[in-house]
């Protein structure tokens, strides 16, 4: 095994847990898909465009980050378009050495621009990734459906309903969008028919929310992971619930900071997470959307939160362990790609 200081965070193998496809998309691509719709842009080129897509620094609140959004989502308007987008974003996964991914996207959102059929889309997010795929891009790819908050009860009871149609195709179900306002008790029923569906859970709770929102989420909802989590670092009685129910945090640092949940990304507690039991990982959200990679956030972890080599093996062992991919692919990527992990737990 090479020693801890020889890691080259760029090349070595890497798991995403928490990445959306809604936020994968390219500069280029925004640009190439708005013209085709016919779509207006503040821009006609990715330097023009640039200011207005990306979110590269902080914002007052993750709604405002959020309502940035609407650019990358505008621009898609076909089954050509999604298919596009879900190849190029298995691309940049390759490109960035992820072996195992996970990719969630929204179908309300995604499909409200050009009124696409939910099941039309899901053929084409599955298609593209098996274009990425078969084209040689070596990643293995689990996909989550999203229910965004701000849509509304009718919305989430239609995308359980497509989650079930589509439990082939999917390895997971999220909860997404505006936080502050949407306890989790809100959801219990709606995801009821979930349960056993065989499809992880995960909820963006303790993003900006209160702790008693990730505290909820764990024992009204059952979830076995929580996007972002950022809050349980505040609350010991929360962060202790959290050990003890061995749920997973998806943490990000960079976007956490573009979205104002720390000061800076030296100040998020993900370190201290990990010091403290915590089982956490580490992702990059919204990539395109931030100009940010996976690659990135590992050398942000290093530099500024001061994590150590050891620190990213552990956090990706818990990675891999915690994916909604089935077992045996995960030990077939793990077997190919991470012989750099050891043999620790």
């Amino acid at each position: 095994m090479p020693d801890s200081a020889s890691l080259d965070l760029r090349a070595t193998s890497k798991v995403e847990l928490h990445r959306h496809l809604e936020g994968s998309l390219r500069l280029r691509t925004i640009i190439d898909l708005s013209r085709e719709a016919g779509v207006p842009l503040p821009g006609r080129t990715a330097a023009e465009l640039a200011p207005r897509a990306l979110l590269v620094s902080p914002v007052d609140s993750l709604e405002d980050a959020l309502a940035g959004f609407a650019i990358a989502q505008s621009s898609i308007r076909s089954y050509d378009a999604v298919r596009r987008i879900a190849r190029e974003a298995v691309e940049d996964l390759d490109r960035e050495n992820v072996r195992l991914a996970e990719l969630r996207f929204s179908p309300h959102f995604l499909c409200e621009p050009g009124g696409l059929d939910w099941d039309g889309a899901m053929d084409a997010v599955v298609a593209g990734v098996h274009e990425a795929v078969d084209a040689g891009c070596d990643v293995a790819v689990g996909l989550i459906a999203i229910f965004s908050r701000d849509y509304g009860l009718e919305s989430a009871r239609a995308t359980v309903d497509f989650a079930l149609r589509h439990h082939d195709q999917l390895v997971g179900f999220d909860i997404a969008g505006t936080e502050v306002g949407f306890p989790p008790r809100t959801y219990r029923q709606v995801l009821s028919p979930l349960l056993d569906s065989g499809l992880g859970l995960t909820a963006h709770y303790g993003e900006s929310g209160p702790p008693d929102y990730p505290r909820e989420a764990i024992e009204t909802l059952g979830v076995a992971r929580l996007g972002h989590g950022l809050t349980v670092a505040q609350d010991d009685a929360v962060r202790d619930l959290v050990v003890a129910r061995g749920v997973v945090l998806e943490m990000c640092p960079t976007s956490n900071w573009l979205t104002g949940g720390v000061a800076s990304v030296a100040e998020h507690p993900v370190r201290r997470l990990l010091r403290d039991g915590v089982k956490v990982t580490i992702n990059s959200d919204d990539p395109g959307y931030m100009g940010i990679d996976l690659s990135h956030e590992w050398e942000v972890a290093r530099t500024e939160i001061r994590f150590t080599d050891e620190d990213l093996r552990t956090v990706t062992r818990t990675a891999i362990d915690a994916s909604f991919l089935p077992q045996h692919v995960k030990d077939r990527v793990r077997a190919r790609h991470f012989v750099w992990l050891g043999e620790g737990r």
